[in-house]
């Protein structure tokens, strides 16, 4: 990777961030995307642009909620966790199977909370 994705996602920002970026979107799209090719990074994409949508959410200070479950949630519970919610942060549901029941809300890529059955179990048996 000629640059680490943390460059290549800031200098992306920054340019979305500026006064004729709404008029040249398109543009700025066409040339980030042949800077990536010029530099052999193609394949690195994917984790450039995550990392620049948690720096373009931070900067406007939303957050992005993913909430983690064994099943899809009812509505009951979306509604609960809604509770915890801003109206304007970008929320994503994922099924994990793994978790068997409870739920892990994650908050910026930072575990806020973690009510799964694993969890429980691993603190009784003390593993």
């Amino acid at each position: 990777m000629k640059y680490p994705a943390h460059i290549y996602a800031q200098a992306l920002v920054e340019v979305l961030g500026g006064p004729d970026a709404e008029r040249n979107k398109e543009r700025i799209a066409e040339n980030f995307i042949a800077l990536i090719r010029k530099n052999g990074d193609e394949m690195h994409l994917r984790k450039i642009l995550e990392e620049a949508s948690r720096m373009s959410r931070g900067r406007s200070g939303l957050r992005k909620v993913v909430v983690d479950s064994a099943r899809a949630l009812t509505e009951a519970q979306r509604k609960e966790v809604g509770r915890l919610l801003r109206k304007e942060d970008v929320v994503v549901e994922r099924i994990d199977p793994s978790l068997v029941a409870g739920i892990k809300v994650t908050v910026n890529e930072e575990l806020q909370f973690d009510g799964s059955l694993a969890k429980k179990l691993n603190a009784v048996l003390g593993i």
